[in-house]
């Protein structure tokens, strides 16, 4: 039985830490004729079998959900605009500039869009679901 516990003091002896130590056949003979080393869960969120879990003891790789924006304006002869962006997409000005164009001076507003996943979902330096951290523990005796 793998068991989460909560604290920093280990639970008993009857109980060895998931971090892939080997199983002493000595002290565990029951675990080890199981297992000749206990998981390593240290990292991993543990998920329940079923619905779009992977297979019972499979590592599933992580995954976002989608991001999505659209993005669009109107265009002349001389200048295209962007108009708009949702979602993750933003527009921005780079500034004023003057252009000939067929002997003729233009004075014309460079844009730009961005792209910026946070405007629709939270972001970090991993993807994870909302969490707090324990420590697994196998029963061992």
């Amino acid at each position: 039985m793998v068991v989460a516990w909560t604290l920093s003091v280990n639970p008993s002896y009857n109980y060895l830490e998931c971090n892939g130590q080997v199983v002493d056949g000595s002290k565990y003979p029951k675990l080890y004729a199981l297992m000749y080393n206990v998981p390593d869960y240290r990292g991993f969120f543990l998920r329940g079998r079923g619905g779009n879990s992977a297979s019972l003891g499979e590592l599933q790789g992580d995954a976002i959900r989608n991001i999505t924006g659209t993005m669009g304006g109107s265009a002349s002869d001389k200048v295209g605009l962007w108009d708009y962006g949702t979602g993750v997409f933003y527009q921005f000005n780079l500034g004023r500039s003057s252009v000939e164009y067929s002997g003729r001076y233009y004075n014309y507003v460079s844009q730009g869009m961005g792209f910026d996943a946070s405007r629709v979902v939270p972001v970090a330096n991993e993807n994870r679901p909302i969490n707090k951290s324990v420590r697994y523990f196998i029963k061992a005796k």
